[in-house]
């Protein structure tokens, strides 16, 4: 069976050239890879980019489509599976249970939201699941270093490799893919 690889990342539009370069290539990955794609959704900013770099190359697309998608007419179209939920814990909860490994592209606050919550599920046994922060263009080194010094400070039991691992390249990315 094939991989399903989650992706959290941002909806936003105008976001800097690498961020999208980084979005295709990751999309492109998955799609001659023969993986699926596990996404939200929406056809919008890098989610949409995305999405349709995974059917150009091959892939299936699997969306965790919440209700405020579908009522504001955002649903994208490269999506082959759509799984209807509620809102974005509903959204959150079913792009765990689908996914064999997550990773973080450039995002906000759902991203870290949807992060956070798959490493929370880790620290009390619920599943310990691979998440990959890819670092385009270092976008987080902040909050890796606010992480690693949470390890330091002994909040966080265990080590950073307990919870999450860092991709800096497309090819860092496609050899922890092969990890998992």
């Amino acid at each position: 069976m094939a991989q399903k690889i989650g992706v959290f990342l941002s909806s936003k539009d105008s976001l800097p050239a690498s961020y999208e370069a980084a979005t295709i290539a990751v999309g492109e990955l998955i799609g001659r890879t023969h993986r699926t794609l596990v996404y939200g959704g929406a056809r919008k900013g890098l989610m949409e980019i995305l999405a349709q770099a995974v059917k150009r190359s091959g892939g299936r697309v699997y969306g965790m489509v919440p209700d405020i998608i579908v009522e504001r007419g955002l649903v994208s179209e490269a999506i082959d599976v759509t799984f209807r939920c509620v809102d974005l814990n509903d959204r959150k909860a079913m792009m765990n249970r689908e996914s064999d490994i997550l990773v973080a592209l450039p995002g906000g606050i759902g991203t870290l939201d949807e992060v956070f919550t798959v490493m929370a599920n880790t620290v009390i046994g619920i599943r310990k699941q691979p998440v990959v922060f890819f670092n385009v263009d270092h976008c987080w080194d902040a909050l890796l270093h606010g992480l690693e010094d949470l390890f330091r400070q002994g909040l966080v039991t265990g080590k950073a490799e307990d919870y999450y691992e860092v991709a800096n390249s497309i090819q860092e990315l496609e050899t922890l893919l092969e990890k998992y």
